[in-house]
């Protein structure tokens, strides 16, 4: 066999490669539509882009080009595209971009983008980004009726190069005030249009409240992250929360979601500091077992999922009582497949057997079976969270939720821990336990 040149070798690996399954589509980010370049090298780039972009499309009007103002739209829609691709590749792993193509999904995701986006004009806007070999559609979206995908894209080799994709990180990167913050999804975890009412105005006001505060504060860890602190959905130093509702209805769900707190690894938020200063976190410890005791009548145990497992368990086995009660209250059929990895000879049972367990220590958890329970109970979570901040917030303080844990400076711990308490109690009429974890030196 003779042999090959380099470039007769290079194109028939990338004749294989082509052949084989993508491998970015396994990990990928929701596109953000309120995303710019705050740096100003990087935004130059994109403009440069879209402008050669714009021209090819407006040539392609024979008789009269679109107005200047149609193309300034068509201009800001592309930017905001490469600006997600962009940052995409500031995570290191292989991360795709998802962006819906049919336009009764981006109708119905009106409400969270700005105007100038339109569901006719993003769509033209990717084909011709895909078109002049800018982007690429790595997975094509598809929906069925128990599972849908969106179409994922990512910056093709060209379009990485034209950017200097490799040159930028998280910090290039901002999302402008616009954005939406009182989510509501459908039965499909899709986003989904709502009507205002003066509940959901007076809790975007409430939020407003709270993310001014974030705004105005330095939250920063001891020292920089890396790829080995970060969870895969990190996407830079965001602190603006948004509120997730569920199910199409406002009973569901609510939780805060955005804090680029809540996406590093569990080891790294004891050397978060806020303000320059040390801090510590504070948690309920077993929010939803304390819930149902306590509405339930029933005293609150110090851990409360000791009714499942006893007192000093091993961590192993309380951690398989949380995942499988937490499954039990939102399985949409009753069921659930947890425990997960369940080692039968290590615990003396099999996991069918735990099962039965948690729902012996719970017995009015099978009336709620395939009531979305755990998502209602999360509403009852978010309030209090709610509350427990604007207490914070209204001293001047800033706190920082992930979910029903809160991060405060450390001189706060004992006002956190009363507060949390006595929220609790106003609501259910018992004290729950509260642990706490202290700020150390991340190293």
């Amino acid at each position: 066999m003779a042999d090959e040149t380099k470039s007769d070798f290079a194109l028939r690996m990338a004749a294989i490669a082509a052949t084989l399954p993508s491998q970015l589509a396994d990990h990928s980010w929701a596109f953000e539509p309120y995303l710019v370049a705050s740096n100003r090298d990087a935004q130059n780039l994109i403009d440069l882009l879209m402008d050669d972009v714009c021209a090819e499309w407006a040539a392609a009007f024979p008789k009269r080009k679109p107005s200047p103002n149609t193309q300034r739209k068509f201009i800001d829609c592309g930017s905001v595209i490469l600006a997600n691709l962009m940052r995409a590749k500031c995570n290191k792993w292989p991360t795709t971009i998802g962006m819906y193509r049919s336009n009764e999904a981006l109708d119905r995701e009106r409400r969270y983008r700005p105007e100038y986006m339109t569901a006719d004009r993003f769509t033209t806007v990717q084909d011709w980004l895909c078109k002049l070999g800018h982007i690429e559609m790595v997975k094509r979206g598809f929906n069925l009726p128990d599972h849908s995908q969106t179409s994922r894209f990512a910056l093709t080799e060209k379009g990485a190069s034209e950017l200097q994709a490799e040159d930028w990180t998280f910090g290039d990167f901002r999302v402008e005030r616009g954005k939406e913050p009182i989510r509501l999804k459908d039965k499909k975890d899709r986003l989904c249009g709502y009507d205002d009412t003066p509940d959901t105005m007076a809790m975007r006001a409430r939020l407003e409240e709270i993310n001014a505060k974030l705004d105005a504060t330095d939250i920063d860890t001891t020292r920089p992250l890396t790829i080995h602190d970060r969870k895969p959905e990190y996407q830079g130093r965001k602190v603006r929360l948004h509120r997730v509702f569920n199910r199409g209805n406002f009973d569901c769900g609510g939780r805060f979601h955005g804090g680029w707190w809540q996406n590093v690894k569990s080891h790294v938020r004891p050397a978060i500091t806020i303000d320059g200063q040390h801090t510590i976190e504070a948690d309920f410890s077993g929010f939803n077992p304390a819930v149902l005791l306590a509405e339930a009548g029933q005293p609150i145990p110090e851990d409360p999922y000791s009714p499942i497992v006893g007192a000093n368990a091993d961590e192993d086995l309380r951690d398989h009582a949380k995942a499988t009660l937490a499954a039990l209250l939102n399985s949409k059929t009753g069921t659930t497949e947890e425990p997960r990895d369940f080692d039968s000879t290590r615990w003396g049972m099999t996991a069918e057997d735990f099962r039965a367990q948690v729902l012996d220590a719970f017995p009015m958890v099978p009336a709620m079976l395939g009531t979305d329970k755990g998502l209602t109970l999360q509403r009852l979570e978010s309030d209090m969270a709610e509350a427990i901040m604007l207490h914070f917030v209204r001293q001047g303080h800033a706190i920082l939720p992930i979910h029903d844990a809160f991060i405060v400076q450390a001189h706060l711990e004992r006002e956190l821990v009363q507060v949390m308490k006595d929220t609790f109690k106003a609501r259910l009429g018992q004290v729950p336990p509260v642990k706490v974890t202290p700020a150390y030196a991340l190293r």
